[in-house]
């Protein structure tokens, strides 16, 4: 297939019809949004304004379904618990158990009281559990889906009061939506959730506070999968937020809710809320410190990426106060993410699925408070490196993009070793997420550099790391899938990084280092764009109509602080990118009014 790169580029307008050249900074951006209009006319077309853009799951008949062999289903139930959910734990795997004996005794019907709920829930783990089955996952989503819809039809059918295993259901089934590619669905079923779990008031501290020694069992599972369920939805809110660009549902000021007891299902069934000394791992522990890290996250997307754009002395004091905040996170959640000196491959598979996605958890925080930096760093180019490390202000500027390109190296070898070690599946939506952000952070940062008098040593590494990571996510991509369209936004701002740099063009065309090459139709990796919502934090934003100008040439004259709103630097934003893959039908008049 011919390289886009010797291909000639076709004449691209904007809104006012005047010709934008393949010189022009906008043109990169024109081509991703001409890309990804037609992914989502090809999937999108017939439906529902709720899921519009998603990749379609495959159809069945709601109403009819036959229960899996009964073995099977307790293979599913195991798998689930034993791997599928790392720090999403809300279930009480005895009451599973007993409600899976329940489903088979009774021929799929279960007894009466929230049946339909109950079954439900199962049907969801058997969906999730299934695109997290060596083998199975990478067969048709066909089997997953039936589960999917004959949950969503037990759901319909609901009467009567509102039940916690009818939000867990629910909530199960926000997870699924996320590994299919189903992000816009996943929302507008999360809008729901979040007033479902507001109603059962499961955000605030529970009548049942004191005496819990004394508590029957059956009560204080109850009294813990409450917690559970509203700290795993306050999670993924957060990171919905800071995927979509979009207010959270669950606020601070309303939530006075304890954590869940650190201790394993094992342990509530004989009436324990503390954690046994011999135990210094128990399952609960990882839950718990991804809600700590999420709460710092929440922080951290409204003071930075707020309606209220932080001065550039804020921005460096917020950054500090953020760093020592994860730091100290860090510090005490160390035994969790390996500074115990016990390699990952002598842990159980459930704790080695933890480790993994705290550690991303934690680098992609990192990533979110030092990120700002770099992209400020992007209006005034020709200074970076030279003038502006002369004062204290640029070198807190310099300290926070080195920690920022740290973090974001972090990501990518974590992903790259989950490939070494065939422990990437297509479902980790997380992950993918992660090293999306890293990846255009690299990226960034090496069209930053080539017009900067840096060594070419400095700054390739950066590169290869950033290429080698898109290409494990691109064999991991199904067409459609956000995987995939995030891909063509990475293939395009690859090509802007090769633009003008002939090292990194001779480097690709001799495929030295068996680096992807790059076409015109390539989906190189990418998923989950990295934290959306980041307008007027002085980043990357649309790009006016300016003919003939290369973007980064376009940037060197703005200030962070200065630019308009509209202007270059404010429009370029990571929120543009995640605004493309998300409705690109809507954004030709922002990227060059």
């Amino acid at each position: 297939m011919q390289s886009s790169r010797n291909s000639p580029e076709p004449l691209q307008t904007d809104r006012q019809g005047h010709m934008v050249g393949p010189s022009s900074g906008a043109s990169f951006l024109l081509r991703v949004q001409k890309k990804l209009a037609e992914q989502a006319s090809h999937f999108s077309l017939d439906s529902s304004i709720f899921t519009f853009g998603d990749l379609p799951l495959p159809e069945c008949d709601r109403s009819f379904f036959i229960l899996p062999p009964q073995n099977k289903a307790k293979q599913l139930l195991e798998r689930y618990f034993e791997f599928t959910v790392a720090t999403h734990r809300y279930l009480h795997r005895g009451t599973m158990e007993a409600w899976l004996d329940e489903l088979y005794e009774t021929g799929g019907k279960m007894w009466a009281e929230g049946a339909r709920s109950r079954t439900a829930l199962l049907f969801m783990i058997f969906a999730q559990t299934q695109i997290y089955t060596p083998g199975e996952e990478e067969q048709d989503s066909g089997s997953s889906a039936h589960f999917f819809h004959a949950a969503e039809h037990q759901l319909s059918e609901e009467k009567g009061e509102l039940r916690l295993s009818s939000v867990q259901a629910r909530l199960c089934q926000c997870f699924y939506l996320l590994s299919q590619s189903r992000i816009n669905h996943c929302w507008s079923l999360f809008g729901t959730l979040s007033h479902l779990l507001l109603a059962l008031g499961v955000h605030r501290k529970g009548s049942i506070r004191r005496g819990l020694d004394s508590l029957p069992s059956t009560d204080l599972v109850e009294f813990e999968c409450r917690k559970r369920t509203f700290w795993c939805a306050y999670n993924l809110d957060t990171y919905l937020s800071a995927i979509l660009g979009r207010p959270r549902a669950f606020h601070d000021e309303d939530i006075n809710q304890e954590y869940p007891a650190c201790v394993g299902d094992s342990d509530l069934d004989l009436g324990i809320v503390l954690p046994s000394p011999e135990r210094p791992l128990p399952e609960m522990a990882a839950p718990i410190a991804h809600i700590k890290i999420s709460r710092i996250m929440a922080r951290i997307l409204r003071e930075f990426y707020g309606l209220k754009t932080p001065s550039t002395q804020d921005r460096i004091e917020l950054a500090k106060k953020f760093t020592l905040e994860l730091e100290m996170w860090h510090e005490d959640m160390g035994l969790l993410l390996g500074d115990n000196g016990i390699h990952t491959s002598l842990l159980l598979p459930l704790f080695q699925r933890q480790r993994n996605v705290l550690n991303l958890a934690y680098w992609h925080a990192q990533l979110l408070v030092h990120r700002p930096f770099l992209l400020s760093n992007f209006a005034s180019l020709s200074n970076y490196g030279t003038a502006q490390t002369r004062s204290k202000k640029n070198e807190a500027f310099r300290k926070n993009v080195e920690q920022c390109l740290e973090a974001a190296t972090n990501i990518t070898k974590a992903v790259e070793e989950l490939e070494e070690r065939k422990q990437l599946y297509r479902a980790f939506w997380f992950t993918y997420y992660f090293a999306f952000c890293a990846i255009v952070v690299l990226y960034v940062h090496t069209i930053q550099q080539r017009t900067s008098s840096t060594p070419e040593s400095s700054y390739l590494p950066h590169f290869d790391r950033a290429s080698r990571c898109q290409a494990t996510l691109s064999r991991n991509a199904r067409e459609g899938s956000l995987v995939y369209r995030y891909g063509l936004v990475l293939d395009e701002l690859r090509r802007e990084v090769l633009r003008n740099n002939p090292t990194l063009q001779y480097r690709i065309t001799t495929d030295r280092d068996g680096l992807p090459a790059l076409s015109s139709d390539s989906g190189l990796g990418g998923d989950f764009l990295g934290s959306a919502g980041l307008e007027g934090s002085g980043g990357l934003g649309p790009v006016s109509g300016v003919e003939g100008l290369d973007l980064t040439v376009q940037l060197e004259s703005l200030s962070d602080e200065t630019s308009p709103v509209g202007s270059i630097a404010q429009m370029t934003s990571w929120g543009q990118f995640d605004s493309l893959v998300r409705k690109p039908e809507m954004i030709g008049g922002s990227l060059i009014d």
